[in-house]
């Protein structure tokens, strides 16, 4: 049974590079840390959470690789631009500026690369694809 848990998705995410809901043991397997995620309605192999703040200038250079989630980004404050690059080659810049600005995009059918000048504050919500698929 889970239980009840509340907290700050800042500091939860610290060690995560802000994701603070989702396979948190096998994250901390990965960095050699230990962890006890027994009972926290936070790990999940089902969907990913992430909260991050990003400070002005920060941005990711490189594309992300393709994966098999699909992926929810929402800005909270600031402004972000995010570039996609679709698998067929074809390549869109979308820009976040106003509170609740989204892009959902599928991690199977485009990479990804994004860059604030100002910072910004981002919630992001990625799941397996195949569950998707399922309830189709």
């Amino acid at each position: 049974m889970l239980k009840l848990e509340s907290g700050n998705a800042n500091v939860a995410g610290a060690a995560t590079r802000g994701w603070f809901v989702g396979n948190l043991a096998a994250w901390a397997a990965q960095r050699g840390a230990p962890s006890d995620t027994a009972g926290t309605p936070r790990q999940s192999d089902r969907v990913q959470v992430k909260w991050l703040v990003h400070p002005p200038g920060d941005e990711r250079r490189d594309w992300a690789e393709p994966d098999d989630s699909n992926t929810l980004s929402i800005l909270l404050d600031g402004e972000m631009q995010l570039a996609f690059r679709a698998r067929a080659g074809e390549s869109e810049l979308v820009r976040l500026s106003a509170p609740g600005d989204y892009a959902i995009w599928s991690g199977a059918e485009y990479s990804h690369r994004w860059h604030t000048e100002a910072g910004c504050t981002m919630l992001t919500v990625r799941w397996r694809a195949e569950l998707d698929e399922a309830d189709s």
